[in-house]
């Protein structure tokens, strides 16, 4: 069990408490648990060991007390007393956007709906609207959000696929005779959400069989299909398609399972004008069986579609940006707005991982819910970080902010603040109630301003969650440019904001684009990775990566448009 997964179990305890109308200050204390849980560095198994848990804050006996026994046996008696109590389709509401454990308690009590498709039927005849605190506008909102849950149904977060991924990785390894297991689908493309696990197991042929079995057996899984290709799930619930493979198949398996149907249809037109069928090519590697059927190699983040499937010598794909390539870590968020760690904890881990300066950008006055600087505060940090930096040296932190963009454009403070910054980070945080016209008329003010220098989140999505507000991508862009400033490609899982869809254009602009994990704690700050694995996609190359800049020239460049 991880700390993630522990601290999942503790915030639904809280929104049981919360739907069930129970003390609200054990609700609050649990979430709070929750957040100081993720945001420790060491292993939950560690803390447990080390009686450490009471040490967190935000954690008292109780808690640890549960945490403990979520630990041994997957979750702790209050959980499943309230469980009990609450449909489990209840929890479900919650996923649509605007509708908060009141709302959904108030559907549940009043109009007995306890599921999606109960709140839909209920939309359709009218009885939402009329419920206390409800109404037609608050009807019309879950619509649109019932509307996005079907949308994206059947998708996950990259991060639970890695997760998932790894878990999968380690058992089957262990089994004896397995010599490789490969990760295909929308997961190694690099998409931003992933639909099912596809993983090929590679063994001799002898083996396959004992392999097979093994596989069926192993704890957590279950299998619904057991034919030539086992299909079947976590016990997080998270999908899984697995065949296993002799060598000289692992080539165009790998092909088959990792292309979208669209690209992979585009090689078999290919193959079968050639004189082949496409699964029966023999190859010794997936650029050999590519070679063989007269086309360029597309990397596998590439294989989104067949307008990669081109000729031979036609066209050289630019090859993205690297791990390696990354100098700084910018945009992230410390104890003194609504991060989990402290200036000196972030500047450590990130120096410790190599990495050559640190931006950080705390919220400005506005965002009140995440506890937004005032200019005053600014200053006690700008000190600190003064102080920091003699003693880090020549590792450096640079002097941030992630200023509210308002509603007309302009910023959460004055001009003259923000000049004094490294940097600064313009992000819409509220309002996104816009039409497509006004966010990116706001968003354009803010990137006139000269003394902006990345857009943050450019659409304010969260994956699987809700859209974001409506923007003219174009035309923020070629705003962008225009005023020379970059648009950041926003890490967080829950984001991955800016499309890795528009990463070309923003080459073609000279408009550009810093990788910034939006960290609120330390291992917030390695979701760089996520963003690396999606900008493979545009591709973002390291020529256009602001975040493979070195400090001294990302610096010169901010003050290039003051």
């Amino acid at each position: 069990m991880t700390r993630q997964e522990t601290a999942t179990f503790l915030r639904q305890y809280a929104v049981l408490l919360e739907l069930l109308g129970e003390d609200s200050f054990r609700a609050r204390a649990f979430d709070n648990a929750a957040r100081s849980l993720e945001a420790q560095s060491d292993s939950l198994e560690s803390l447990i060991a080390g009686d450490r848990l009471v040490t967190i804050q935000g954690i008292g006996k109780g808690v640890a007390a549960a945490i403990t026994e979520i630990s041994t046996r997957g979750t702790f008696a209050d959980l499943d007393r309230a469980r009990e109590q609450v449909p489990p389709g209840v929890l479900e509401l919650l996923r649509v956007e605007g509708l908060g454990p009141k709302k959904a308690q108030t559907l549940w009590r009043q109009a007995s709906i306890t599921s999606l498709a109960a709140l839909e039927i209920a939309l359709e005849a009218g009885v939402v609207a009329t419920l206390p605190g409800f109404g037609t506008k608050t009807a019309e909102k879950l619509r649109s959000g019932l509307a996005f849950i079907k949308s994206v149904s059947g998708r996950h977060w990259r991060h639970h696929a890695e997760r998932t991924a790894q878990a999968c990785r380690e058992a089957i390894e262990n089994i004896a005779g397995v010599d490789e297991v490969f990760f295909g689908g929308s997961y190694l493309r690099g998409l931003e959400t992933v639909g099912d696990l596809d993983i090929v197991v590679i063994a001799q042929f002898d083996r396959h069989e004992d392999i097979r079995q093994s596989i069926l057996r192993l704890p957590g899984l279950t299998w619904e299909e057991t034919g030539r290709l086992l299909k079947g799930w976590t016990a997080s619930r998270f999908p899984i398609e697995l065949s296993v493979v002799s060598p000289r198949d692992a080539v165009i398996r790998k092909l088959l399972v990792t292309g979208s149907h669209e690209h992979v249809q585009a090689l078999r037109v290919v193959a079968e004008k050639r004189g082949y069928d496409l699964e029966r090519i023999e190859a010794a590697s997936e650029e050999d069986l590519y070679a063989r059927l007269g086309l360029e190699y597309v990397p596998p983040p590439l294989r989104e579609s067949a307008k990669t499937v081109m000729s031979a010598g036609s066209k050289v794909f630019s090859d993205p940006v690297k791990a390696s390539d990354i100098r700084g870590i910018l945009h992230c968020h410390t104890t003194y707005s609504d991060g989990h760690h402290t200036l000196r904890e972030l500047a450590e881990a990130a120096s410790g991982r190599g990495y050559e300066y640190l931006g950080i950008a705390d919220h400005s006055q506005s965002a009140a819910y995440a506890r937004g600087l005032t200019p005053e505060r600014v200053r006690e940090q700008w000190r600190e970080i003064d102080e920091l930096n003699r003693e880090l040296a020549p590792f450096r932190i640079l002097k941030g902010t992630e200023v509210d963009v308002l509603a007309d454009g302009s910023l959460d403070f004055a001009d003259e603040l923000l000049a004094g910054f490294d940097f600064v980070v313009a992000s819409v945080h509220s309002g996104f109630n816009m039409t497509e016209a006004e966010a990116t008329r706001r968003i354009c003010n803010a990137l006139a301003n000269p003394q902006v220098d990345i857009l943050g989140h450019p659409t304010g999505r969260l994956l699987l969650e809700r859209n974001g507000y409506p923007v003219n991508h174009e035309e923020v862009l070629q705003c962008a440019a225009r005023n020379g400033k970059a648009v950041e490609l926003n890490c967080n899982p829950h984001r991955l904001d800016l499309d890795w869809r528009w990463l070309s254009r923003c080459e073609e602009l000279g408009v550009p684009v810093p990788l910034c994990p939006d960290a609120h704690h330390v291992d917030g700050l390695w979701d760089i990775r996520f963003g690396i694995e999606v900008a493979a996609k545009g591709p973002l190359t390291a020529m256009n990566c602001l975040s493979v800049w070195d400090v001294n020239r990302f610096v010169s460049w901010c003050k290039d448009h003051e």
